[in-house]
């Protein structure tokens, strides 16, 4: 790989299909002051994950994720399976937000119009930032993370968004609240241990906040930074009746739900999780982790990534 040359994973499909009518202008804006620009799609059985992977085993300085939150989840697993597995210094990681949410970016402050997202890659201020890396329902070898991990209601709401075929966006998930409301979810008997501390309790919503924003518009971790060495956990520390629901779901939009009785905020280092009672949906960046597990574990990866912004 020349120290020059820029290599970007695009997800056509990102963004209901737009994303591919941003190609050549990535390619212009990214070619300015002769950089060298390597694009490949990402395809059936050749995703973004294992082509990241390859790109930080040959030695690629940088690696761009074109996509929305689960392009950059699937860039980043190869980037830290490269570096935890076979010690590779971790390539930088950019962001070009052209996908469906685009937390991650929000949250590292990179901007969404496609030519100030290209223009943030060439200036080449990087930040070094934490992660996050799971063990459970489909990946027991683990799955690592950049934004934020959800247990319970809000899985539930992002995988209803991500089934829609016409609506994007914040309206995805309004509309997808509206109908979990519709058939509100039972309380889940769980035993939480926060780092040292254990936790008994029946709960509806967790939140693993490596960055603050989820969901398009929810403010699930108002507080959390990037690179502090700390998740912040957000979580219902009681059952919710559903009449609360809706008020509560609404102060989520600013973050104010972290000053709701309802709600708990802890600063962790590594948790677990187990339901005595009904399998848990989890998903970490919007990606499923499982529509229902009945127990995983979490831990902070400290200044492991480095991120353009």
């Amino acid at each position: 790989m020349q120290n020059n040359e820029l290599f970007v994973i695009l997800n056509p499909h990102a963004a209901k299909g737009k994303a591919k009518k941003q190609e050549d202008m990535i390619r212009t804006l990214l070619s300015a002051g002769g950089r060298e620009v390597v694009l490949l799609h990402t395809e059936q059985g050749n995703g973004a994950e294992r082509i990241a992977y390859q790109a930080a085993l040959d030695g690629c300085k940088v690696i761009i994720a074109a996509g929305g939150d689960g392009t950059v989840n699937e860039v980043a697993n190869g980037i830290l399976k490269a570096v935890t597995l076979q010690g590779v210094q971790a390539p930088i990681l950019g962001v070009i937000p052209i996908g469906r949410g685009n937390d991650f970016a929000w949250g590292m402050q990179i901007p969404k119009p496609v030519n100030q997202a290209c223009s943030t890659i060439l200036a080449g201020r990087a930040r070094l930032i934490d992660a996050g890396v799971t063990y459970g329902g489909k990946y027991p070898e683990g799955r690592f993370f950049v934004n934020g991990q959800g247990v319970g209601f809000e899985p539930l709401v992002n995988f209803l968004a991500s089934d829609f075929k016409h609506v994007s966006g914040t309206l995805s998930y309004v509309l997808a609240l509206i109908r979990i409301l519709i058939h509100y979810p039972l309380p889940y008997d769980v035993e939480l241990t926060l780092d040292e501390q254990v936790l008994n309790l029946k709960t509806q919503q967790l939140s693993i906040c490596n960055g603050r924003r989820m969901g398009s518009a929810f403010l699930m971790g108002p507080d959390a930074l990037f690179d502090d060495g700390y998740f912040d956990v957000v979580y219902a520390n009681a059952p919710v009746p559903i009449k609360r629901m809706v008020p509560l779901a609404v102060t989520f939009l600013s973050g104010k739900q972290v000053k709701q009785k309802e709600f708990s905020v802890v600063r962790v280092k590594k948790l677990k999780m187990k339901s005595r009672d009904f399998p848990m949906p989890v998903h970490v960046d919007g990606e499923e982790i499982s529509k229902g597990c009945m127990e995983f574990s979490t831990e902070l990866l400290q200044a492991i990534l480095p991120v353009l912004y």
